[in-house]
């Protein structure tokens, strides 16, 4: 009866197992050809019972995982979404290969989700225009021009302790290309693009990433550059919440004691002040000098003086014994 009662365990055990292997389906996504600007991203991923179910499985997906997880989920009918994280405006939209928004999963069966940046943002799909600048005319290309790699790159001026998100935009006026560079704290508000073409380069424009009431306002030294002279955008935003704030530019003062000594110096223009004090300066050893001289000639003059004194109490005292 034990050894009954037994097997019968262990075929339980089995059919159990196997019942619950095949309730269970397996599902792989992935992000082919994430840019290499967008490395720095977190992108979601939820799988759903529909765009309100708060037990939705989340797929984080990131550089520490190479944009790539394959998780196990109950079969359902999945209502699938993507996003990049913090963005909000839709600048950097996904969409699956397939079209895939929902995915009707089975018992035992593997899918693969594979998700791609689409061609434009949805401002951009709807509205036929660009969100955040305007382009430029293109002009006429010298007759020898050929495109070649070039960089291009933007830094920046900011109040001290600004540690905002800052997207520029340039834009090639031979070919039409527009760039993208993102300046953090992190890089030291300084970003370039590697992979740009030579030409000749416009400042479009730039902006805080969050930065609804605008809070944050721009202007660029130089509107337009050429990649033979070196194409680098030096911006200056300001604060216009606190326009008195200290500003410094962190990817060019890399030295602090020089950051402090010119904003010294900036505020303090009557230089020739400090000239009038400098030979106060040097005098004080001299006087401290003459001083001393002074006082041991002193002594010098008063030594006889003394000498006698004693000379004339030792006799007096010898005269009395």
């Amino acid at each position: 009866m034990r050894k009954f009662l037994a097997l019968l365990v262990v075929a339980f055990l089995c059919f159990a197992t196997k019942v619950y292997a095949e309730d269970v389906a397996t599902v792989t996504v992935t992000v082919a050809n994430f840019p290499q600007k967008l490395q720095n991203r977190t992108v979601i991923v939820t799988l759903g019972n529909g765009p309100s179910d708060t037990k939705s499985t989340i797929i984080v997906l990131d550089g520490l995982n190479n944009y790539t997880e394959t998780v196990t989920v109950v079969p359902s009918e999945y209502y699938c979404a993507a996003a990049v994280q913090y963005d909000a405006l839709g600048d950097y939209p996904l969409q699956e290969i397939d079209q895939t928004t929902f995915l009707q999963v089975e018992d035992g069966n593997h899918y693969d989700l594979i998700y791609t940046l689409a061609d434009s943002s949805w401002y951009e799909s709807v509205t036929g225009q660009q969100r955040h600048y305007t382009l430029q005319p293109l002009e006429t290309p010298p007759e020898n021009y050929e495109p070649k790699p070039a960089q291009v790159g933007a830094y920046l001026t900011a109040p001290v302790g600004f540690s905002q998100h800052v997207i520029v935009y340039l834009q090639n006026l031979y070919t039409d290309d527009v760039y993208d560079l993102e300046l953090y704290e992190s890089n030291e508000l300084a970003a370039v693009e590697p992979n740009a073409l030579s030409g000749k380069y416009a400042f479009l424009s730039a902006y805080v990433v969050g930065d609804a009431e605008n809070r944050y306002q721009f202007n660029c030294e130089q509107n337009e550059l050429s990649t033979e002279t070196g194409a680098d955008f030096h911006l200056t935003v300001t604060d216009t919440a606190n326009p008195d704030r200290e500003m410094n530019t962190p990817s060019r003062d890399q030295n602090s004691t020089v950051q402090a000594a010119n904003s010294f110096n900036n505020k303090n223009t009557d230089a020739p002040q400090q000239s009038t004090v400098e030979p106060k300066t040097v005098s004080q050893p001299v006087k401290q000098i003459e001083k001393q001289l002074d006082l041991l000639s002193l002594l010098l003059d008063f030594m006889p003086v003394v000498l006698v004194g004693a000379v004339l109490f030792a006799v007096r005292c010898k005269h009395r014994r």
